[in-house]
């Protein structure tokens, strides 16, 4: 009888640190916004996808969700690379406003003055609707420049679309609106910041913008997967080929949607960002350079419009969380691929997710509807780590 006792007495010795565990695990917040983060990837039918937070200049949190290789069961790890969509406009910024403080670009200067390879010379561009009003870098990143996003068919050749002296057969190109006076979102406008990069540079977007920023943050990424560490672990199909050399004609098609990153990166990028231009105890960007990105350009090289974007750093008002204050970043989709980047300077918190839904082909408008992914999330991390 005294053994059974004995023997019971040690059971329950036993199992009460185990229940304790058990508890701890079903109250522990990072279980529970794990699941909670699930839910909203699962919520909106995303095949995989990954979200980082960093808080006072620290990751601090990392999830990554559901299969990079669905047909071989492959699981997403924090090791992925996700395309960036229009995130990628932000990426390209960074570089262009290195470019600025070096002295090699004037935001205010006509782009044909950039826009052309060494031995040709430079030309004036301009909308023909509007042939007196030059184009310039601090249009295109503010997309005031009045260009049309991406409805072209054929693709337009960069420097034939935007030269004064061959465009005039292609006012489809341009608004009606005169430059500089209204915003209008532009893909193709922001992409001629990539074939800009080129030129002054000499070099391919991917080893110009390795030397401007990426080397010098330790950042893990490319305008194509062939820059990538490990190519093979893309979680997207969606790829665009280099052709051979600089082609200032059609090289746009990277810089505005085609950057392939980790997620944990480019919170990074949003790290360094938020911190005015500081990563890692080195200075990436001047502050002032950081703070313009981030600033309304109304009355600044003749633009006359607020535009919800700074120089291609979205200003993004969101009440219902973000109370009184803007949050500053991008957000972006395209085809299949969902991608968020936002930080908060006030309390140095900084979001980024990405996402890859599933049935792209199938169902297009589905993927469309999916804009309240990064929103979902976004409020969902900043409930746990944003507070002031």
């Amino acid at each position: 009888m005294i053994r059974r006792l004995l023997a019971f007495l040690l059971a329950i010795a036993f199992l009460l640190p185990l229940c304790a565990a058990a508890e701890d695990s079903e109250t522990d917040p990072i279980s529970a916004l794990d699941e909670a983060v699930d839910g909203k990837f699962k919520r909106f039918q995303s095949r995989c996808g990954e979200v980082v937070i960093a808080k006072d200049g620290e990751i601090v949190y990392q999830r990554s969700f559901g299969f990079a290789d669905q047909k071989k069961s492959v699981p997403a790890t924090p090791d992925h690379y996700y395309r960036l969509a229009s995130v990628s406009k932000l990426v390209t910024a960074a570089a262009v406003m290195r470019l600025v403080e070096t002295g090699r670009l004037d935001l205010d200067g006509n782009i044909g003055n950039y826009l052309h390879y060494e031995d040709e010379k430079p030309f004036f561009a301009a909308s023909p609707r509007f042939p007196k009003i030059g184009l310039t870098a601090r249009m295109l990143m503010s997309h005031t420049a009045c260009i049309w996003c991406d409805k072209f068919n054929p693709r337009p050749e960069a420097t034939k679309a935007l030269n004064l002296e061959t465009n005039k057969k292609h006012k489809e190109y341009f608004y009606t609106d005169k430059p500089g006076t209204a915003y209008h979102y532009s893909n193709y406008g922001a992409g001629i910041l990539g074939c800009m990069i080129e030129a002054i540079t000499g070099e391919r977007l991917d080893d110009a913008v390795s030397e401007l920023i990426f080397d010098r943050m330790g950042l893990d990424a490319g305008y194509s997967p062939d820059y990538l560490k490990v190519p093979g672990n893309i979680t997207s199909e969606v790829i665009r080929e280099y052709g051979e050399g600089i082609d200032l004609d059609n090289d746009y098609v990277f810089s505005y949607g085609n950057c392939w990153m980790k997620c944990s990166d480019l919170c990074r990028l949003g790290i360094m960002l938020c911190d005015n231009g500081l990563y890692g105890g080195e200075r990436i960007l001047e502050e002032s350079t950081v703070q313009e990105m981030m600033s309304s350009q109304k009355g600044k090289g003749g633009i006359t419009v607020d535009s919800p974007y700074g120089l291609n750093v979205q200003r993004a008002s969101i009440p219902t969380f973000f109370k009184d204050r803007l949050v500053y970043g991008h957000h972006g989709m395209i085809d299949n691929i969902l991608c968020a980047m936002f930080y908060d300077p006030e309390t140095r918190f900084v979001f980024s997710m990405v996402s890859v839904c599933r049935d792209p082909r199938n169902n297009q408008d589905k993927i469309y509807s999916l804009r309240a992914l990064p929103y979902n999330l976004l409020k969902v991390t900043w409930n746990e780590f944003g507070g002031l």
